[in-house]
């Protein structure tokens, strides 16, 4: 390695010894978030894009984003150019999508059927004559485990006098399903008319719920190849790529700064065709009934309930 390569090195980890630190103080001053706050879109965009790994690695998340970080700052310094860099991070990021292109659509069913069963569970606890918001409420810490997060959110946006239409909404925002809106529209409409019959119209409506995720696994039964398909042909693409940018007669030309910007291109196009072949393969959710709670109002909401 020649002397601005080794600088480079040390700046690099320099800059990735800082960012540790400032993680690690962050980490060991604790974050208790609000409940009653609703995510940035930020944030959002980042869960909504951990939900569609399998559990095992979102709970490695930190780590391989982390991996990510790291492959990228050592390929920068050791090629001495930054696309090489992070088209290598952005491929150890990439990497659990393209292995498993079917968790978005196995963790709906889940969710599905979790709903199903919360249905079931709020019809049984609503018969003893509680009001909808303490039903909620003493359903929490019972919920089913892929949507536990979300119901224990709900409970403490009521808990913390959040309006009950609001709380209901972001539940909406946060399943993102046209079959949660049914029941998040069922949900707002007691809270504002408080008719009889709410634990039979949750019980017929849990059947519904239950039918459609058995439908759903049916249909994703038959998605399975295409899945295995799409996989190879990403894996195949992946180690071709990598072969070409190792042999130095077919990446020589793109260590220039003309041939970053083209390489960028291409790395740019090539993860759009990724993706494209995920989206292939990928069930979407039922259109939304409801509209996304507007910012303005999320801040009012939230204000409200403090």
């Amino acid at each position: 390695m020649t002397t601005s390569q080794l600088s480079l090195v040390a700046a690099c980890f320099a800059v990735l010894t800082l960012v540790a630190v400032l993680a690690a103080v962050r980490e060991l001053r604790g974050r208790v978030p609000d409940p009653g706050r609703p995510k940035s879109p930020m944030t959002g965009r980042i869960q909504r894009l951990k939900t569609e790994l399998p559990e095992k690695w979102q709970r490695r998340w930190r780590h391989l984003v982390t991996t990510a970080g790291v492959v990228a700052l050592v390929v920068w310094a050791w090629t001495g150019w930054p696309v090489h860099g992070l088209l290598a991070g952005a491929a150890v990021l990439g990497l659990p999508y393209v292995l498993n292109p079917g968790t978005a659509a196995t963790q709906r069913i889940e969710r599905l059927e979790a709903l199903g069963q919360w249905l079931n569970h709020l019809a049984g606890v609503h018969q003893a004559g509680i009001s909808l918001p303490q039903t909620i409420r003493a359903s929490a810490k019972a919920a089913p485990g892929p949507i536990a997060p979300n119901v224990r959110a709900l409970a403490d946006r009521l808990r913390s006098g959040m309006e009950a239409q609001d709380a209901f909404a972001l539940f909406a925002d946060e399943l993102a399903d046209g079959v949660s809106d049914h029941v998040v529209l069922l949900f707002q409409s007691h809270a504002v008319y408080k008719g009889p019959g709410l634990s039979d119209a949750l019980e017929a409506m849990a059947v519904t719920i239950h039918q459609q995720a058995a439908d759903a696994r049916d249909i994703e039964a038959d998605r399975a190849k295409v899945r295995k398909s799409s996989r190879m042909v990403s894996i195949v693409i992946c180690v071709v790529v990598v072969g070409c940018m190792l042999n130095d007669a077919w990446s020589g030309w793109y260590q220039s700064p003309i041939g970053q910007i083209v390489l960028a291109v291409l790395g740019g196009a090539f993860a759009w065709t990724l993706s494209w072949l995920r989206r292939i393969a990928r069930t979407a959710p039922d259109p939304r009934l409801i509209d996304p709670l507007p910012a303005a109002q999320l801040t009012t909401a939230t204000g409200g309930a403090r």
